[in-house]
């Protein structure tokens, strides 16, 4: 087994929240590797033992959700997902209760400036979410309707070009597309939710 591989079986244990020696194995197994996500995303040394458990809460919360997609790495990757969604909220929360100390001025003004928001960190989240739960509602289409969604929307390729490729009607793109897209929300607010 391949250290990116994790044994069915300890996720399938994992699914009964009793079952503590299967937390206290993953726990084992994968806290360093949510400490790295954690730190990567650049909290605060302090915050990462705080952040790593938030992570675990929305690890047991969503486990259900992770389908193995046959590719190595593939409960790392849905692991890293959430970990990164968790960091995100959870950095957000932090900064709005974040107060200071003290009673000087030059403080009190420092607490009324509010940082700006990450553009490009909110622009990556926001298309790796997206990206995670079109590859979770993949498979509940057909493969056309599939490709025709992915080459129009997320290669911006002409729908009538796309059509003609595919020889299906511009009219059953917009419908799949549709369809699609409805379905990658409803899973992006399961998540966030």
């Amino acid at each position: 087994m391949s250290p990116l591989e994790t044994r069915l079986s300890l996720i399938v244990r994992l699914q009964c929240e009793q079952d503590e020696l299967a937390w206290r194995e993953f726990v084992s197994q994968y806290e360093k590797f949510l400490q790295q996500i954690v730190r990567r995303q650049g909290v605060p040394e302090a915050l990462v033992p705080d952040a790593v458990q938030q992570i675990l809460m929305a690890i047991t919360k969503s486990l259900e959700s992770w389908k193995d997609d046959g590719k190595e790495g593939s409960f790392r990757r849905w692991m890293h997902t959430v970990a990164r969604h968790v960091v995100v909220r959870f950095m957000t929360r932090e900064r709005k209760q974040t107060t200071g100390a003290g009673g000087s001025d030059p403080l009190l003004a420092l607490q009324t400036i509010e940082s700006p928001p990450d553009k490009h960190l909110l622009q990556q989240y926001e298309h790796e979410l997206i990206v995670w739960a079109a590859e979770q509602v993949r498979h509940d289409f057909l493969s056309t309707s599939w490709t025709a969604f992915w080459a129009t929307t997320i290669e911006h390729r002409p729908v009538e070009e796309v059509a003609k490729d595919l020889q299906v009607s511009p009219g059953s793109i917009y419908m799949s597309r549709s369809r699609i897209m409805a379905s990658i929300r409803k899973k992006i607010q399961e998540v966030m939710e």
